[in-house]
């Protein structure tokens, strides 16, 4: 029996398990903030579709806990977060 250690985005696609609505309404205002609101749909639009999506190592950072969803940071914050975006967004 696998042991997970944190609910991240990765276990989530991994295992295929949908999120919430509270956690993809938070989960775009984590990496969504401070973007344009078009920015913002698409994250949203990506969110319904997880678990259905390519897997990065970086997602095991995105942690979702109580409903909502945070980030565990390595060596800069807002970088770290705009690959995240990035990725989803496949940019």
């Amino acid at each position: 029996m696998e042991t997970v250690l944190q609910d991240s985005l990765s276990h989530r696609i991994s295992k295929k398990i949908d999120l919430t609505t509270a956690e993809q309404a938070s989960l775009v205002a984590l990496l969504g903030s401070g973007c344009r609101q078009k920015t913002k749909g698409k994250l949203a639009s990506v969110a319904r579709w997880v678990p259905d999506i390519k897997n990065y190592g970086i997602y095991e950072r995105v942690v979702f806990e109580k409903g909502g969803c945070g980030y565990i940071a390595g060596q800069s914050y807002p970088d770290e977060i705009r690959t995240v975006r990035e990725l989803l967004l496949g940019l």
